[in-house]
């Protein structure tokens, strides 16, 4: 059962990942749950930090 638990939240993260490295806003995270909410996020933020900055 913990497995699967960690790779829901494994999965939210790269899906928040996703979006942020497609610009997407964090308002439009899928999640309700605060753990994969919270993981959905994570991701987000850390595609922010990642993403080429476009002000220059």
């Amino acid at each position: 059962m913990k497995r699967q638990k960690r790779d829901r939240l494994a999965r939210a993260l790269s899906k928040g990942y996703q979006a942020g490295m497609q610009g997407r806003s964090k308002e439009l995270c899928p999640y309700f749950a605060i753990d994969a909410r919270s993981h959905w996020l994570g991701g987000w933020r850390q595609a922010m930090e990642d993403r080429p900055s476009l002000v220059k």
